[in-house]
């Protein structure tokens, strides 16, 4: 998915690297060029060849080595046409009338944060926690919007009260943007002190957490949903034609 040439030079540069992986100059299996030598080769800050880095790791072409640097990958597969439920949930779900809020406001961004909104860390960030029913959600869900404060200029989520629709739709439809697709990073996890008791559950039991970074055509992450849930008993369950 080539990057348009006016967007911003992270973007070139990581552009740039696509094609190179895609046309087997970087062949797969070997490790990309060093954060150094990409500075010097672009005449970019490191900060901006870190930002292209992630762009790219995103998407699927590379993947970080602990002590290694990073590895080629190649070209990724083709994304899902439709989303599973709980992304589409996590999206679209209406914080009124029945999910709780438990915070929103400016904070400054997590390293975790700065890096999947690739932006500075310390740089302000608008963060918004909801808690969703059961009845609302599938499953008891605790979500945390973050999106860049400057991007938030126009939108309610800092505000305290209830959303009529969901996360996304109220960014594209305050910010009149476009989001053309959503990565997913799945884990499983202890629970935080603090999530146990939103989601009252035990100290010692596991939570699954889904990380949704919405993007937009230049490949720029427009917001990051966080969830956490409880591991379903009978697990995830989601159902895909395959004709």
């Amino acid at each position: 998915m080539p990057i348009e040439p006016t967007a911003a030079k992270y973007a070139s540069i990581a552009d740039a690297l696509q094609h190179r992986i895609d046309s087997g100059a970087y062949p797969v299996g070997t490790m990309l060029p060093s954060e150094a030598q990409l500075v010097r080769e672009f005449d970019a800050s490191r900060s901006t060849v870190v930002r292209a880095l992630e762009y790219l790791r995103q998407l699927g072409y590379i993947e970080g080595l602990q002590g290694k640097g990073r590895v080629i990958l190649g070209r990724p597969s083709a994304l899902a046409s439709q989303p599973p439920g709980r992304i589409r949930t996590a999206l679209h779900a209406a914080e009124a009338p029945d999910a709780t809020l438990i915070g929103a406001g400016r904070a400054p961004a997590s390293a975790r944060i700065a890096a999947t909104l690739a932006i500075p860390v310390g740089e302000p960030v608008i963060a918004r926690q909801r808690l969703f029913p059961a009845t609302a959600a599938g499953w008891l869900m605790l979500s945390t919007v973050y999106l860049p404060a400057v991007a938030s200029s126009g939108t309610a989520f800092h505000l305290p009260d209830l959303l009529g629709e969901g996360a996304l739709d109220h960014l594209e439809r305050r910010r009149r943007l476009v989001a053309v697709d959503v990565v997913e990073r799945l884990s499983v996890r202890s629970a935080s002190a603090r999530e146990s008791v939103l989601l009252t559950l035990d100290r010692r039991s596991s939570l699954l957490a889904s990380l949704l970074i919405v993007r937009s055509v230049a490949g720029h992450p427009l917001l990051v949903i966080d969830t956490a849930f409880p591991v379903p008993a009978q697990g995830l369950e989601e159902a895909f034609k395959l004709r």
